[in-house]
């Protein structure tokens, strides 16, 4: 009897904890465009690239787990490949610029109802590349701030979602924003069309950058 109870408590925790954790995971076409200059300093060779409405397509996805432990941090991780730009080298040349982007975030989930909202920090990675006549890479880190809200609209099974990721020092600033609407289509598989939003404003010794990198993306997610 004391084992029939036992399993009994075992079970309903663990049926407890599974219905305050969640997980989703998605997967995104993307197609971006680029403008703005984009200047890079390595070893006292200097490339520059200005790009005007250059477009690439590529792929994004994402995944978050949250658990229902208050104090630990909740986790989302994001990742873009390899997208690709070409522009003017400023000397009747092309440069093509590459950059990949992997976004770490731990958050804390404020509010979990009709309204959702998120806060916490993101460690985005930059890695990048430059060719043409010459050809440099570069990898950064940037610590970010990060907030996420959502609203369920009623009677319908659709979602409204929009994220920032954003910091901003000494004259420079680095923003990453998505809108999205979410339409579930059966028992948590949903269909996602949204637009995504980049600025990278820098003026540093070896970068200088004035690039908007925007577009809409479709695709489908998982939550559970």
């Amino acid at each position: 009897m004391n084992k029939v109870l036992l399993a009994l408590c075992i079970g309903s925790s663990l049926a407890s904890a599974s219905m305050l954790a969640g997980f989703g995971i998605e997967a995104d076409y993307y197609m971006p465009e680029a403008n703005g200059d984009f200047r890079y300093t390595e070893n006292g060779l200097v490339s520059n690239t200005y790009l005007n409405n250059d477009s690439d397509s590529q792929y994004q996805v994402g995944f978050y787990f949250e658990h229902p432990v208050p104090v630990l941090p909740n986790l989302r991780a994001d990742f873009t490949p390899d997208t690709t730009f070409s522009g003017s080298d400023g000397l009747g040349g092309t440069n093509t610029l590459k950059l990949s982007q992997t976004d770490a975030t731990l958050y804390y989930e404020i509010l979990d109802n009709v309204v959702d909202l998120d806060i916490g920090l993101t460690g985005k990675i930059i890695n990048g590349e430059v060719t043409g006549i010459t050809n440099q890479s570069y990898n950064v880190v940037i610590p970010m701030g990060y907030m996420a809200a959502g609203v369920k609209i009623p009677a319908l099974p659709v979602r409204l979602d929009a994220d920032i990721k954003y910091v901003a020092y000494s004259g420079n600033s680095i923003s990453d924003m998505r809108i999205k609407a979410a339409w579930e289509v059966f028992a948590g598989l949903e269909a996602v069309a949204g637009y995504r939003y980049e600025s990278l404003e820098l003026d540093e010794k070896d970068i200088y950058s004035t690039l908007k990198i925007q577009g809409p993306f479709i695709g489908v997610g998982y939550r559970f």
